[in-house]
């Protein structure tokens, strides 16, 4: 059972099976600044599950299918310190993107920046939430 661990006005985050799983929207009745905002919110979010203990989460999947396919320079800084804090705390970050070669681009160049060790970027959930879920010490 997945219990809420987290929620914001466009993004919700559950834990179970040793997975943080983050679900961000979009949201057209928001400006810009205040999505850049919700960004902001998240990387305290993503702070407080790497210091969670790793038997309770070893890893992250980051759900971007329906959020915004582009962002501004705000919130692609936030998204770089959730996969460094997550790489800093060795724990594995799979981001599932939409079917959009934009996002898809985006995404993997900040995990290649940010979190090139344990950051990986997937077109199916399944596959995330799998890669996610390992453990670390068992499959490297």
């Amino acid at each position: 059972m997945r219990e809420v661990y987290a929620e914001g006005g466009n993004y919700s985050m559950t834990l179970g099976d040793g997975v943080a799983t983050c679900r961000v929207w979009r949201r057209p009745d928001v400006s810009r600044d205040v999505g850049a905002a919700y960004a902001r919110e998240m990387v305290g979010m993503f702070q407080r599950v790497a210091r969670e203990p790793a038997l309770r989460v070893r890893g992250a999947v980051m759900d971007l299918r329906e959020a915004t396919l582009s962002w501004g320079p705000v919130t692609q800084a936030a998204l770089g310190e959730m996969f460094t804090t997550l790489e800093a705390a060795s724990r594995r970050i799979a981001v599932v993107a939409a079917d959009n070669a934009l996002q898809m681009m985006s995404i993997s160049s900040l995990l290649k920046a940010h979190a090139p060790k344990f950051g990986r970027v997937f077109g199916s959930p399944d596959d995330a939430f799998r890669w996610a879920g390992m453990n670390r010490h068992a499959f490297g």
